[in-house]
């Protein structure tokens, strides 16, 4: 959800106010999830009668009734019921028709500051004449509108924590004493599990002989509180809301959910991510061994053409290890092959131009972020056409500019090699003329990664790869 202020420049706001609309903002999930509703909040477009949706969610628990998404739009006629509350400054209760013929029933609650209506903030829900609300759903709804209360009363209800109805998630209602007056069938369930086997209703939660701290400190603090409390073998988040009515604390609605296999799947998944980010440090570290041995061998060699094909190979191993050290820090499945094109350029600045050439590489634009088998492929392009510029492109030559472009198109990484070299010979072909760099080119990019490979001389040499960097199709 994008932040209230991103809004400012349209809205005749300061930057407290904008604040005090975003605050609220950071409630409506829970309350929409709570009141079967969709929560939107409106702001007046500054010297207009328009008004903007600076705020909107839909709840998790029913059907949404707006089923397009409405945040950022700009709307000349909303609901009757947004204008009279904002011109108002009080609670409007209204019915109107969707164009499918749905009827919704809205309550519109102006946000104020002092007596100045900032924005209106609306609950709407389908109008279902053969819903009978079960007691749990009451008690949701009550709750919902106890936070409406303390919203339209000027009063910041103060959750700052994210805010989910879950089918687990159970529901307690506290009174100021720290007695339990309502618990939902799913929060009775997790106290079981947690050991509690008496009827919470009616008990202090200082009785039930768990960690009830977090009720009791929005309680005394009188400020949205959430903690993760692990005891008797579960994980136990439970969030707690004070509910204030004329500077008082009325009562508490407290969220409880059980996560504890969420959060033993979440350690097997370090377990499991730091394992492969093990793996991947290792595999860098044996080619990068096997690189300095090529490295060592090739100084041996008497003939130069040997030595090239060494430095050729430790290029193309230090490519792949290039990628396997930025899958050791990040455990992700997916690169950045902007950072694996950069790494690229400084190997190979550094391992194959000689010292009496002043031959610039830069890299421009963003390849985005990709698959780590097919990052591995397109290192070994990158490197191979880089490397075969470098020998061939400035020959007789002891400066030259090399240029990495990376473009995304959707789904399609395009990347273009260009050089301001000498070019390729006229009537050059790189299935019958290539040297073995080019080969292993073409074999990746059109075989193995079913992409498209344009090779061009002109004033230099352009070499265009586009690869599809998502799904199997090719282009």
């Amino acid at each position: 959800m994008k932040s209230v202020g991103s809004y400012r420049k349209i809205l005749n706001l300061t930057g407290q106010q904008v604040k005090k609309i975003d605050s609220v903002s950071r409630n409506i999930q829970l309350i929409a999830d709570l009141s079967y509703s969709d929560i939107i909040i409106y702001c007046a477009v500054k010297e207009s009668s328009y008004f903007v949706v600076v705020a909107a969610a839909k709840p998790n628990t029913t059907v949404s009734v707006r089923p397009d998404n409405v945040l950022g739009q700009i709307f000349k006629n909303p609901p009757m019921a947004v204008v009279k509350a904002f011109n108002e400054g009080k609670r409007v209760e209204d019915q109107y028709g969707m164009p499918d013929g749905t009827q919704v029933k809205i309550r519109a609650v102006p946000i104020k500051e002092k007596d100045r209506v900032l924005a209106v903030m609306t609950s709407e829900r389908r109008v279902l004449d053969d819903w009978r609300p079960s007691e749990m759903e009451q008690m949701y709804m009550g709750a919902a509108d106890d936070l409406i209360q303390m919203i339209e009363d000027g009063v910041d209800v103060g959750i700052d924590f994210p805010t989910s109805k879950e089918a687990g998630d159970g529901l307690l209602r506290v009174d100021p004493n720290g007695v339990i007056t309502y618990a939902s069938p799913n929060a009775v369930t997790i106290y079981r599990r947690l050991g509690v086997e008496d009827t919470l209703i009616g008990r202090s939660v200082n009785d039930i002989g768990l960690d009830e701290n977090t009720i009791l400190s929005a309680i005394e603090d009188r400020k949205a509180i959430r903690r993760e409390v692990t005891e008797k073998g579960m994980t136990v988040i439970k969030r707690a809301i004070p509910l204030i009515k004329e500077n008082h604390v009325k009562g508490i609605v407290a969220i409880i959910r059980d996560v504890t296999d969420v959060w033993a799947r979440e350690q097997q998944l370090k377990i499991k991510e730091a394992t492969i980010r093990e793996i991947h440090h290792r595999v860098k570290n044996n080619l990068q061994t096997i690189a300095s041995l090529l490295r060592l061998q090739s100084r041996r060699m008497t003939s130069p053409e040997a030595t090239q094909a060494l430095l050729e190979s430790v290029g193309r191993i230090s490519s792949i290890a290039a990628v396997h050290e930025i899958l050791s820090q990040s455990g992700s499945g997916t690169l950045d092959f902007r950072e694996i094109a950069a790494n690229i350029t400084c190997m190979i600045k550094s391992g194959l131009i000689q010292p009496d050439k002043e031959i610039k590489i830069n890299v421009e634009g963003m390849g985005g972020e990709i698959p780590s088998p097919i990052a591995t492929s397109l290192a070994l392009v990158l490197t191979e056409l880089v490397q075969n510029a470098v020998k061939h492109a400035f020959t007789g030559r002891a400066t030259g500019n090399i240029v990495i472009n990376l473009e995304r198109q959707d789904n399609v990484l395009v990347m273009t090699i260009s050089d301001d070299g000498i070019g390729l010979p006229k009537g050059f072909d790189i299935l019958q003329n290539s040297n073995l760099g080019l080969q292993i080119v073409h074999t990746l990019v059109v075989d193995e990664l079913r992409g498209n490979l344009d090779i061009h001389s002109n004033n230099g040499t352009r070499v265009t790869v586009r690869v599809l960097v998502e799904g199997l199709a090719s282009i």
